[in-house]
């Protein structure tokens, strides 16, 4: 609902803006694309992380952008865990994206590793369980770690960081705080626009 106010406000100024002067109608259209693309970025975010969007395709690439926790099998696929959409995303040696798939991490952190097998375990913060995938995403196992006596921490720091691939243009959907970052652009550009640009 808030993700549909927000863009139901940036649209409704947008559209606006053909009644407006030059270059104020320049200035509301970018405020206004920049917030949307910031809710977008956030809000697709946070629906992806609890499940939402678990229907897209393992085709789609989520922009991953500067990403901690990045593990590496001995074939040189490279494991990424996208935390802000609960999503693991695969790439081959030379960073090509193969396939990515969604983990009911309850939209919170979670890690990765890899065993002798090349089995993708995943642990995760909130509900405390321990996933097993094939590198093709097929899920093998399912259980709580809770159970064994461990905990979060146990496991440890895993992985790397890594800068992964991504266009420019598509690093704001990459993190909450670049997605943050473009919808307060947009509202600082809408207040500029006010006393700058004032109606005469």
């Amino acid at each position: 609902m808030l993700l549909l106010a927000w863009l139901f406000g940036a649209t409704q100024q947008i559209l606006s803006a053909r009644k407006e002067r030059s270059w104020r109608r320049v200035v509301t259209v970018v405020a206004g694309t920049l917030m949307m693309i910031g809710a977008l970025g956030f809000f697709g975010a946070a629906l992806s992380a609890i499940g939402a969007l678990n229907w897209l395709p393992s085709s789609f690439e989520w922009p991953a952008g500067y990403t901690k926790g990045v593990v590496s099998t001995a074939d040189n696929y490279h494991l990424v865990p996208h935390t802000p959409s609960g999503r693991v995303q695969v790439y081959d040696r030379s960073w090509k994206f193969l396939r990515g798939w969604n983990v009911d991490a309850g939209a919170g952190t979670f890690k990765l590793y890899i065993t002798d097998t090349n089995h993708i375990h995943v642990v995760t913060a909130r509900g405390r369980m321990h996933y097993v995938y094939e590198i093709s995403g097929k899920l093998l196992s399912s259980e709580s770690y809770e159970e064994t006596g461990a905990n979060y921490s146990t496991f440890g720091s895993r992985g790397s960081s890594y800068a992964v691939p991504t266009p420019f243009w598509l690093y704001v959907f990459s993190s909450p705080f670049y997605s943050w970052l473009a919808a307060g652009a947009g509202i600082g550009l809408f207040v500029l626009r006010d006393k700058v640009f004032k109606r005469k």
